[in-house]
């Protein structure tokens, strides 16, 4: 077939019929159940006939699809490329059949999924027809992939693998399918690094399918499907040929065939290729292919780097690895990469696959001049990789390519050592289980014995880690470069105040401004010019920073890199004239500078269009290839609308973003590390759209535009929000509607106006308030209405609130005047001013509230005109409903219940319209909602009871009944008007008052509860289980009757509650089943035979996995209302059985791991807890779960990716429960205990014990022991398990800032809550992406105050935790982490409160259980939590920035960095460490 496919290259006459024909005889010769895994490849190989000669093609087709329909349907999905044309109508009408999906499956979705297998294709052919496929996909289905990335809070797991596929794409050989990688890069958009979750390998994963050596199965079976997907993605014969070599030769080596013994590795691995790829293999088995070409490798020059030998990336990796070839000695080795050589020649992905085993391979058998050749050749690249490259295209490719080989080739070396170090100590621990401990020596002493270790460890020390960290640098590979400088920095013991101004330089190229201020925090010197300037540049205050070049100019006048600093400072504050003159000045007296400054000037002529100019300085550099000069060329073809031209130069500069990308993709984190190349692909994408339907149109129509701006504001959503992503976006943008606008049209101005507009918020936002106001200076010349609006929040940010709210009146005055004009205008456009005018308006309230420039009647009146005017926006609402409700407290406060109470409806009813229009306020609106409603039927309860005391009913209480009838009148309406998935976010508020005292409410809670049920059986039915199994009576009734309200309402879920039950009543003998010490496994058949069986019963309802990613409510990322809304958008994973084994955990109760198997084939792993009240873990889950969603919709917050890592916990009842088995995490203190124990400096618990001091012992005493015992053996190692969990240096970046920033999350939402009990055990971490991952939350509202021995700390933070954090310790990522944590928190404080208050007070839940038994609660089946005043207290003064703990008295408050500041001494400071609890462990 492959040689069949060469034939395809010849075009001479006759000969495509002559080809046409072996096909069609090849095809019929072929047993047709053989066809089918090679289908799709047959046809898309003939598709370049089809269009020759498309009758004799369209007959073999005919023969594969109609013909043997029946035996190849099952392969027809795969042709989903084929083409419209008039011979293949009836082929086409019979693969619609099979390839238009089911009514449950989504077109679209099935349409990706084939498109990404076939841009993955072997074939050439295939990948171009699928990638060409997926663009067209992309771009007619923009709306539903904005769904998939924004619609939901997630982005969608499809997004994920379309991203992945992509980035591995950009690494294609072919330039065609390489620039088609691009466009669908492009055509997707540059979605915010934040929203992806792209999985990377973990180190566990990557050290189990690590191929050590030659002797690996592993290696022989990659090695095999590497040369099969070479043979068949072959060009030419000799290809082809040298393709066949390799596989006969490795299948004799490795003795791979069918018919060897059954328990033989041969048989083995042949069982594991697939069929296409045995196809391949079985004609090679009796082969007699011979080599007869040689290379003498004896005289070459080395090294090879920049020889004529290696004088292009292709040679240089192809000619190093045939040389080392012939270097290696061992017997297998040389017989399996002799079998290579001829085919490294030839294919270079198959040359930069081996050649990292190569390297391996002489470096453990070759000689020192061997070694020192191939150290000669890692260090030449290297060293030339040091300077900063000024090149572009074909060299900067060679180079960015060959460096990542190396950086690639060292990655397997560093895990080959790691990989022999694991063996080691396997072999050490096997040995001594079988003779015992002192009879062997200790892992140190083994691996100080092994010669292969020491070797590869000798060669790799050889390597300078600050030579590699400055190539690093200058290929852009900035967390490479960091983790090599900081092992630099630790293992020569470097002062690191020598090096800060380099650690400054990673931290701008990483745009991780938290890094910079942490070099700023821990600098002892004054600060260097050029270090101001970044420092100033990283946060976006370009004024100081543009004060600062102009002192480094004074002091430094020929330095041209100040020069050009300038000059960009002055064009992002939008000063592009003052720019220009001053790069012509320059240039008028140092022409020399020109390559340095004419980019610069380039950019800064097309934005002011310039265009005559800008021709005039494009042409000298016509053969740069830089993005500027390649974005100045592509603007002027645009402009004077040279198709030709612009098609050409748009390949070029595409072509060129996707040399970094190739390079930044051999390694993992590819998509950050090139995100800034995506970016520029986004947009190349648009400038592409913009000049086809705009700029080649003689005037686009107001239709046309609006249509592209829908889709492009889609776009910039995407994208991470930040001013160094969006503003180059938003100035194309404008620059081509400018171009489109020849004819000054209204519609185009406001257009313009309006990107103008966006480009001031993004200033705004991002801080650079000197850019916004020259933007806001521009855009003032179109007049738009929403002027006022961006203007207003300027001066607020500025904090000139007076200037602010004038400056929105007459605004307002000026556009909104004419309100009936307005409200009388039904067009699109009066619609869009209304909501503009409701906008102003409700601005000009709230400042006015802020600022309490007017009194309440006229603040009032503001919010009733903006939903008078935009009586659908979720916004008007709910302002309305909080002020309402601040004046309603405010009546409270002074003692004047009756007026509050004649506000209660108002606010319920508000909030009730504010969530029947949106969901952005969810969880201030609906908490605040439901406590009111509820609350205030309690207090109508207990007045009702106290009444029938004294046997008369008052005038009160009679208003108090009528006013609860309205409220329950506007909840039966807001039950009916709200989606259910709303009242589902706040499901656990709901049940926690289902023993309601007084009866109508309860009526109507169980109208809503019972509503949930039958609408989300499958999530609700968790989470009213431990309900309906409650030891008091009537908490169970009350459940039951709202079972049966729900049977009601849906009969079909009789048997499903009937089951469920069931199941709950079989797990919950499982939780409580009695273990006899010792035992440490259950039999699932045996012990738990009835819960085994309810599964065999094909009858048995299907019941959910309570995983935490299914009983998450997912809410409406846009605001407006979304009735329509999939809360659940993953498919259900359904309980199929039980695996057999249940492992009992060695802790006190005893608790059993059971694995659960899922209707999609997977397993998953749950906890059963006895003997734990489970519901306190549950609330503070779904508590963090809220706070998460706060820090989601935060810009500082999600840039960050702050967020709390959670787990699913259900109570099964009171005291037993289940909790999500969250795999690859490890407890804080296993991980430096065992790497104390291989350093030899642990410390047993004898000698700890000997060193514990009791309570009353002397201060100094205590600080003595700890200072001089503890902390010299309990050295910070904490630093290693990272480097040896996440040996790729981008995997090693994101995980040490995962761990930091969540660090700070937890720790500062641990201290809000009074969160205590913190010691090793109970906090984890996460291996595969550095999390970390907190348990047992039984220690709450600060009850370790009042522990034996106190806890003094707000949160660990012990000499580990910080050294682990990086050279700068708690400073820069952790402190700025924590210090937006708390202000996200303190910002969302009153939604926080109303969803914390709910738990508190819950009523089922017993917060400060007495020591000995239970409480008795009340009949009513409601628990008083007493002490709930005072933990709510403490909580809001916390949020306030007052600090409160038992030893101090309350102070003022604080600011949140000081409150932070603050925090962060305490935790660090050893005067209190020392005092703390010998077993939470203050020394490690």
């Amino acid at each position: 077939m492959a040689t069949l496919r060469i034939g395809l290259n010849y075009k001479n006459k006759g000969f495509p019929e002559v080809n046409c024909k072996a096909w069609r005889t090849f095809v019929k010769s072929l047993e047709i159940s053989s066809v089918g895994p090679m289908l799709s490849q047959i046809v898309v190989t003939l598709m370049p006939l089809l269009y020759q000669i498309p009758t004799p093609v369209s007959e073999i087709f005919k023969y594969l699809i109609i013909d043997n329909q029946s035996e190849l349907k099952h392969h027809f999905h795969e042709l989903y490329f084929m083409p419209e044309l008039p011979e293949l109508e009836h082929i086409n009408d019979v693969l619609k059949q099979y390839n238009q999906c089911h009514k449950s499956d989504s077109q679209l979705r099935t349409s990706l999924d084939n498109l990404l297998k076939g841009i993955a294709h072997e074939t050439l052919e295939v990948r171009v027809h699928a990638l060409t496929k997926l663009k067209q996909l992309l771009h007619n289905n923009q709306s539903d992939f904005h769904d998939m990335i924004m619609g939901i809070e997630t982005v969608d797991p499809l997004i994920l693998q379309v991203v992945s596929s992509l980035l591995d794409g950009c690494r294609e050989s072919n330039y065609e399918a390489k620039n088609l990688f691009g466009e669908c890069l492009g055509e997707l958009g540059a979605i915010d690094p934040g929203r992806l979750e792209l999985k990377s390998v973990s180190a566990k994963e990557d050290l189990v399918s690590f191929q050590a050596s030659v002797h690996d199965e592993k290696f022989a079976f990659h090695l095999v499907n590497e040369l099969a997907r070479a043979f068949l993605s072959a060009d030419s014969a000799r290809t082809q040929d040298c393709c066949s070599y390799a596989l006969q030769e490795i299948l004799q080596i490795y003795e791979i065939n069918s018919t060897a013994l059954t328990q033989s590795s041969g048989r083995r691995l042949w069982k594991r290729f697939p069929e296409q790829i045995q196809e391949i293999l079985s004609p090679l088995l009796n082969s007699k292919y011979i080599s007869s070409s040689t290379t003498d490798w004896t005289r070459i020059q080395h090294p090879m780097y920049g020889s004529k030998l290696g004088s292009n990336f292709r040679d240089w990796v192809c000619n190093w690895t045939g040389y080392l070839i012939s270097k290696v000695k061992s017997d297998k080795a040389t017989r399996v990469f002799q079998a290579c050589r001829l085919v490294v020649k030839n294919v270079i992905h198959m040359a930069i696959y081996i050649l990292p085993f190569l390297v391996a391979q002489v470096l453990l058998d070759g000689s020192e001049p061997e070694h020192k050749l191939i150290y000669t050749e890692i260090l030449t690249v290297l060293n030339h990789s040091q300077t900063l490259d000024t090149k572009r295209g074909p060299m900067s490719d060679f180079r960015n390519m060959t460096t990542q080989t190396i950086f690639s080739v060292l990655d397997h070396l560093t895990k080959w050592k790691r990989h022999r170090l694991q063996i080691i100590a396997m072999t050490t621990k096997k040995t001594a289980t079988v003779k015992g401990a002192r009879a062997v020596p200790t892992a140190q002493n083994a691996i100080a014995q092994d010669a292969m270790y020491i070797r590869m460890g000798q060669f790799l020390d050889r390597v300078p880690a600050d030579l590699l960290a400055k190539t690093s640098f200058n290929c852009k590979a900035y967390s490479r470069s960091l983790m090599h400088f900081e092992q630099f920095i630790k293992n020569k013991q470097e002062n690191i105040q020598d090096h800060l101004d380099f650690l400054q330089k990673l931290y701008v190229a990483l745009d991780e401004p938290d890094g910079v201020s942490g070099i700023m925090a821990v600098r002892k010197d004054k600060p260097t010019i050029s270090e101001q300037i970044l420092a100033h540049e990283s946060v976006g205050e370009l004024h100081d920073a543009s004060v600062c070049y102009g002192l480094a100019i004074q002091c430094e006048p020929d330095n041209v890199s100040h020069h050009t600093g300038l000059i960009k400072c002055l064009f992002q504050l939008g000063q592009y004239n003052m720019g220009l003159d001053k790069i012509n000045g320059l240039l008028s007296e140092r022409s020399e500078w020109s390559g340095n400054l004419n980019e610069c000037r380039v950019e800064a002529l097309w934005k002011l269009g310039d265009w005559k100019k800008l021709e005039a300085y494009v042409k000298p550099d016509s053969h740069s290839n830089s993005w500027g000069i390649g974005l100045g060329k592509l603007l002027l073809a645009a402009k004077n609308k040279n198709e030709e031209e612009f098609s050409k130069q748009l390949q070029v500069v595409r072509h060129e973003q996707m040399g970094p990308l190739s390079a930044a993709s051999m390694e993992s984190g590819s998509y950050q590390r090139g995100y800034e190349y995506i970016a520029r692909l986004h947009m190349l994408n648009e400038l592409e759209e913009g000049f086809k339907s705009l700029l080649l149109q003689s005037s686009p129509g107001q239709h046309t535009v609006d249509d592209i701006m829908t889709g492009w504001q889609a776009r910039l959503q995407l994208t991470q929000s930040s001013f160094r992503i969006q503003e180059p976006i938003l100035n194309l943008r404008r620059t081509i509607l400018t171009l489109a606008n020849e004819r000054k049209d209204s519609f185009l101005d406001k257009v313009i106006g309006q990107i103008l507009l966006q480009s001031a918020k993004v200033a705004r936002k991002a801080g650079h308030l000197q850019t916004a106001y020259s933007t806001l200076l521009h855009a003032s010349a179109y007049n738009l209405p929403e002027l006022c609006v961006e203007k207003a929040k300027w001066f607020w940010k500025k904090g000139e609130y007076d200037q602010s709210q004038s400056c929105l009146e007459k605004g307002i005055i000026e556009h909104f005047s004419d309100t009936i004009r307005i409200a009388d205008d039904d067009s699109i456009e009066g619609q869009s001013l209304r909501f503009k005018h409701a906008k102003a308006l409700l601005l000009f309230g709230l400042y006015s509230e802020q600022t309490a420039n007017l009194e309440s009647n006229a603040i009032m009146k503001k919010y009733k005109e903006v939903i008078e005017i935009n009586p659908e926006w979720e916004d008007g609402h709910f302002h309305m409903a909080k002020y309402y409700d601040k004046v309603m407290n405010n009546f409270q406060e002074t003692n004047m219940p009756d007026k509050a109470g004649q506000l209660i409806l108002p606010v319920v009813q508000n909030f009730a319209r504010s969530l029947q229009y949106g969901s952005q306020y969810i969880y201030q609106s609906m908490p605040r909602m439901l406590s009111l409603w509820l609350d205030f039927g309690a207090n109508v309860a207990e007045a009702e009871k106290q009444a029938d005391k004294k046997s008369s009913v008052s005038r009160s209480l009679q208003m108090k009944k009528a006013m609860l009838a309205n409220l329950n009148r506007e909840m039966s309406k807001a039950a009916d008007r709200v989606a259910p998935y709303q009242y589902l976010t706040l499901f656990p508020q709901l049940i926690s008052r289902i023993c309601h005292t007084q009866q109508q409410v309860f009526l109507q809670l169980q109208e809503i509860i019972a509503k949930l049920l039958a609408e989300y059986p499958l999530q609700a039915i968790w989470m009213l289980m431990a309900v309906s199994k409650s030891s008091y009576m009537i908490r169970q009734q009350r459940c039951l009757q709202i079972f049966q309200r729900a049977r009601e309402l849906k009969p079909e879920l009789h048997k499903f509650i009937n089951d469920t039950t069931k199941l709950t009543d079989r797990m919950l003998e499982l939780c409580n089943k009695s273990v006899d010490s010792g035992n440490t496994t259950l039999s699932m058949s045996r012990d738990f035979r009835f819960l085994h069986r309810l599964f065999d019963d094909s009858n048995f309802s299907r019941i959910l996995i309570p995983l935490q990613s299914a009983m998450t409510v997912t809410l409406p990322s846009t605001p407006g209302q979304h009735v329509d809304h999939n809360p659940f958008p993953a498919a259900p994973i359904y309980i199929a059985g039980f695996e057999e084994t249940v492992e009992v955990l060695p802790s006190l109760q005893k608790p059993k791991k059971i694995t659960i198997r899922g209707s999609n084939g997977n397993l998953y792993t749950m906890m059963c807890k006895p003997k734990d009240d489970l519901r306190k873990d549950c609330r503070l889950m779904e508590f963090n779960g809220i706070i998460n969603k706060f820090l989601r919709k935060d810009a500082e917050s999600r840039k960050r990716q702050l967020h709390i890592r959670t787990y699913s916990v259900v109570p099964l009842n009171e005291e037993c429960g289940l909790l999500e088995w969250v795999p690859n995490t490890c407890a804080f203190r296993h991980i430096v205990l065992k790497i104390y124990r291989e350093k030899e400096c642990y410390m047993p618990g004898q000698e700890l014990a000997k060193l514990s001091l009791p309570y009353s012992a002397p201060h100094e005493k205590k600080l003595q022991v700890f200072r001089e015992k503890l902390i010299p053996r309990h050295p910070p190692v904490f630093s290693e398990w990272f480097l040896r969990s996440f040996p790729d240096p981008t995997s090693w970046y994101t995980a040490r800032l995962a761990y930091a920033r969540t660090s700070a999350v937890i720790s500062i939402v641990g201290y809000i809550l009074g969160l205590g009990d913190r010691h090793g055990e109970n906090i984890l971490f996460d291996s595969t992406n550095g999390d970390t991952f907190h348990v047992d939350f039984n220690c709450l509202f600060n009850k370790g105050e009042t522990f034996d021995v106190p806890e003094v700390v707000p949160f660990r933070l012990t000499h580990n935790m910080v050294e682990a954090m990086g050279p700068m310790g708690c400073e820069g990522v952790f402190r700025q982490a924590c210090e937006v944590t708390m202000r996200v928190i303190q910002n969302q404080m009153d939604p926080l409160m109303s969803v914390l208050k709910t738990f508190i007070y819950d009523p089922l839940v017993e917060w400060n259980k007495p020591a000995k038994g239970r409480s008795n609660p009340q009949e009513s089946g409601e628990i008083n939590n007493e002490q709930a005043l005072t933990h709510v207290q403490n909580i809001e003064a916390r949020l306030k920035g007052i600090m409160k703990s038992r030893s101090k008295a309350r102070g003022l408050p604080l600011s949140t960095e000081g409150h932070v500041n603050v925090l962060i001494k305490n935790a660090t400071d050893e005067n209190l460490l020392c005092t703390m609890y010998i077993g939470w462990a203050p020394y490690i």
